[in-house]
């Protein structure tokens, strides 16, 4: 009874990362899609004639694809917990969630009375890739205020010999100073907002490999002690 017991306690989490992830693909799909029709995104991108912020876009669409294949990987790594205790290990009928690169049959099934360094694999294994997405996210941060020094050196570069103009050329510069200060705000506001998105979902990914982490070890020792392993 206690097999059936363990299942049924992960079933309801299993999905749980996927459904959040889910979730804030959902709200932000939203959100851009009324900022696009109010058209509030469209003078961030064609003000900025760097291509920073379609930088910064771009790696906000890859890394969020990225996001999305960890929230699926760690919903198979609780799911295992079913196939684990389920069924025996040698039951052709047993489900292959995640077989190939199940973390929690790979502990359980070579677990030790000291299974510190073990843990810390685990742990590793768990949230190695995310490491990527949280350097990507301070790569924004980077490059939004690599457009906030470029705008303000074009700024900067406009009234450059400021005392040799005459009323004619005014209007060319305060054009340009517009430009440089439109780069400036756009990139930074669009890394801002590029790496709180990402920077939401590789949390919410390390907060579910921390629980897969904590649960796989509590239920090694359940089934070290039940003799299941």
């Amino acid at each position: 009874m206690w097999k059936e017991g363990a299942a049924l306690l992960y079933q309801p989490i299993a999905y749980k990362t996927l459904f959040y992830w889910l979730l804030m693909l959902g709200l932000a799909l939203f959100g851009s899609y009324l900022c696009w029709d109010l058209q509030l995104v469209q003078p961030f991108f064609s003000q900025d004639s760097t291509r920073i912020s379609l930088v910064i876009l771009a790696l906000l669409v890859v890394m969020t694809l990225h996001a999305g294949y960890r929230a699926i990987f760690l919903s198979h790594q609780f799911l295992m917990f079913d196939a684990l205790y389920l069924y025996p290990d040698t039951s052709e009928n047993r489900p292959r969630y995640g077989e190939s690169r199940s973390l929690v049959r790979d502990f359980v099934s070579t677990a030790q009375d000291d299974s510190a360094l073990q843990a810390e694999v685990l742990a590793e294994r768990a949230r190695g890739c995310h490491q990527v997405g949280w350097f990507v996210s301070g790569a924004m941060l980077k490059l939004g205020l690599l457009g906030t020094v470029i705008g303000f050196v074009i700024m900067l570069s406009s009234i450059r010999g400021l005392e040799a103009l005459d009323l004619s050329d005014i209007k060319a510069v305060m054009q340009q100073m517009t430009e440089g200060m439109g780069i400036a705000m756009n990139t930074t506001i669009v890394g801002l907002v590029g790496s709180l998105l990402l920077s939401m979902q590789y949390l919410l990914l390390d907060r579910m490999a921390d629980r897969l982490v904590q649960e796989t070890l509590t239920l090694a020792e359940r089934m070290k002690s039940n003799g299941a392993v």
